[in-house]
């Protein structure tokens, strides 16, 4: 009978110990309610991981708009009538046509991708569109 209370002691001094080191010194930081997640938008964090590409839209049809990364609107039309140079270049980028889309031609935008095609011009896939505000 005596061990048997020795070990309820034993385990009980063990559980309070236990429980009161781990729940009771972890700093107030790491016992936030609120999670990381809410703190930084989706649409950030999923662009920290993705490629980069600003420029100014040349071309819109019904699959596709052609994006040209030239420092003017002026200069991206100028290459119209030569764009293999900026393709050559890794300046010219096709980004798949959203449902949503209300983008025209000269509208400057960024553009998130995780990968792109292999072809001449590259296709963006996966975009993440945006308007550059001027």
């Amino acid at each position: 009978m005596i061990k048997v209370k020795q070990k309820l002691v034993t385990l009980a001094t063990t559980l309070v110990l236990g429980c009161g080191f781990t729940f009771g010194i972890t700093p107030a930081s790491a016992a936030s309610n609120e999670n990381t997640t809410d703190l930084i938008s989706t649409s950030s964090f999923e662009k920290l991981q993705q490629i980069h590409f600003t420029g100014y839209v040349v071309s819109v049809d019904s699959n596709y708009m052609t994006i040209v990364d030239t420092p003017t609107m002026e200069k991206a039309q100028m290459y119209q009538e030569n764009w293999w140079n900026l393709v050559n270049e890794n300046k010219i980028l096709l980004v798949p046509v959203l449902d949503n889309n209300s983008y025209t031609i000269g509208d400057k935008l960024d553009v998130y991708f995780e990968a792109m095609t292999m072809s001449l011009p590259p296709i963006a896939m996966s975009p993440i569109v945006e308007k550059v505000a001027e």
